[in-house]
């Protein structure tokens, strides 16, 4: 079903330019048409008016976490939440991510490995409103770099969700691949 969305401005990123008074027909996740506001709308076709806003593009931002906590200062305050705790609170910030106007991300990574995936996936059906999600799925890293919970005394052993993407050489990040791959469930 189509959908026309009409507009006092829009950004016309390839112009550099503000059209005034536009209609822009939509029909699921494509623009088909861009009209001015004066044109006639096709017959079934459902108009949204806007009134004085001004529409643009989804922006894009190739540098995100929208799981976890840390980004508080201490890595350690992640193992303080469950992987659900996480998840739930991501939620949160997929939304305000979309509302902010993105409408893809790159999600770089993740100190407990997968729940930007189970975030990507909640989003992508659906289920939870939220941008497009290109994901890392776990930070890939030597076991002392970034993305990597370090500074605990030597007894303590993080439960391999956190040491998921830590690698010595390209042979483990071959197997991580593998890994993940073997472990995702088989399409139906």
């Amino acid at each position: 079903m189509a959908l026309a969305l009409r507009c006092a401005r829009l950004v016309d990123v390839e112009a550099g330019a503000f059209l005034p008074d536009r209609t822009v027909v939509v029909e699921g996740e494509r623009i088909r048409s861009v009209h001015p506001g004066t044109d006639t709308v096709p017959d079934g076709v459902e108009v949204l008016d806007l009134g004085d806003a001004m529409l643009c593009p989804g922006l894009i931002d190739l540098h995100t976490h929208l799981v976890g906590i840390a980004a508080c200062g201490d890595p350690v305050q992640e193992i303080k939440q469950s992987a659900a705790q996480q998840a739930f609170e991501s939620i949160v910030h997929a939304r305000d991510t979309l509302h902010a106007g993105f409408t893809t991300v790159r999600d770089v990574g993740t100190y407990r490995a997968f729940v930007d995936t189970a975030l990507r996936d909640a989003t992508g059906q659906g289920i939870v409103p939220g941008p497009r999600m290109a994901v890392a799925g776990a930070y890939v890293t030597v076991s002392t770099g970034g993305g990597m919970i370090t500074g605990l005394a030597p007894d303590i052993v993080l439960p391999r969700e956190f040491r998921f993407g830590s690698v010595r050489d390209v042979d483990d990040v071959r197997e991580r691949v593998r890994e993940r791959r073997r472990s995702r469930p088989s399409a139906r």
